[in-house]
């Protein structure tokens, strides 16, 4: 996707969690060898693409991204798969950075996009190859295309996993493609495609071998990255949780701000379940307690000392907690 991003963690945490297990996927690193597909299907056929390009590919399955169940996948910019490619979406982003087909000078594609399933119906797998990519700042700044990057990006029918599936690649300008300092990889919830707008960013941070995950929000001023590029045979595997914010059905609807705050502090539920909450102190003390219904609601925090707090939001037997610090 466009690097649209221009901001880091604003913490949003579960309770009896840390602040980055908000993420509804959790992720885990694997190292299998990278083989590039075989008797796939060509997108872009011979046509070179740039990274303005998008294609909708079919999955031959039902998959929940996020919150959405789609039954085929947008490939947008060329950095990010979304669940559609306009409105409001989920999405993940494996790159960070704009890429091209190395033909592109001559018309002809040198870089194919290709796809293809596998497996029996129920336990199916979409497997999406950008093949020998090459990077635009490349292009751009040293008119050369000598650089390239192999990547897949896997989706498994029943188990809603995504995997992104890293293979060799050159990379001899790092800080000219990924200027924040490295690659953007992770999971955007409601990303809107047209302003390029969203309401949470969680991203690999980090060691490419053992990344943590961060968050961003539209109001953070620095956001993570991995601190170089995935060596061939990565994999990083997101895998739907099943319990944590996975369970607490109206995450999603929910913004918290300003999370660095004063004497209010404001909830924003776009849902129409009306919801629980409790300003709690780290020690556990309720400093207030009351209800949150559709639309904004503000919440007053001025009786509270300077420090930090914590908003927990209760729908029925979930909770989600979100940090706060008053000043």
């Amino acid at each position: 996707m466009k690097q649209f991003i221009t901001v880091l963690t604003t913490a949003a945490i579960l309770a009896a969690t840390c602040a980055k297990a908000q993420m509804p996927y959790k992720v885990t690193v694997q190292n299998q060898a990278y083989t590039p597909l075989a008797g796939a299907t060509t997108i872009n056929d011979t046509t070179a693409w740039t990274d303005s390009t998008s294609y909708v590919v079919p999955l031959g399955f039902n998959f929940k991204m996020g919150t959405k169940t789609i039954n085929k996948l947008n490939l947008l910019e060329m950095s990010g798969i979304s669940t559609d490619t306009t409105g409001t979406v989920a999405a993940f982003n494996f790159l960070g950075t704009s890429i091209v087909d190395r033909g592109i000078v001559g018309g002809k594609s040198k870089s194919p996009i290709r796809y293809t399933i596998s497996g029996t119906a129920g336990s199916r797998i979409f497997k999406l190859e950008l093949f020998n990519a090459g990077f635009m700042d490349e292009l751009n700044t040293h008119s050369t295309l000598n650089d390239s990057v192999n990547l897949q990006v896997w989706l498994y029918e029943g188990t809603d996993v995504v995997e992104m599936r890293y293979g060799s690649a050159k990379i001899t300008q790092l800080t000219d493609y990924f200027t924040l300092g490295g690659p953007l990889v992770g999971y955007t919830s409601n990303l809107n495609v047209e302003d390029q707008s969203f309401d949470k960013l969680y991203l690999l941070k980090g060691s490419p071998t053992a990344p943590t995950i961060d968050s961003a929000t539209m109001s953070s001023t620095i956001f993570p990255y991995l601190t170089s590029f995935p060596a061939s045979g990565t994999v990083y595997r997101f895998a739907l949780k099943s319990t944590g914010i996975a369970a607490f059905k109206e995450a999603e609807n929910i913004k918290v701000f300003p999370t660095v705050c004063t004497d209010k502090v404001n909830v924003a539920n776009k849902g129409t379940k009306e919801m629980a909450y409790q300003l709690l102190s780290l020690s556990g003390s309720v400093l207030a307690k009351g209800t949150v219904t559709a639309g904004t609601n503000t919440i007053d925090v001025s009786i509270a000392p300077a420090g930090m707090y914590v908003l927990t939001l209760i729908d029925g037997d979930a909770a989600a907690s979100y940090k706060l610090i008053k000043q």
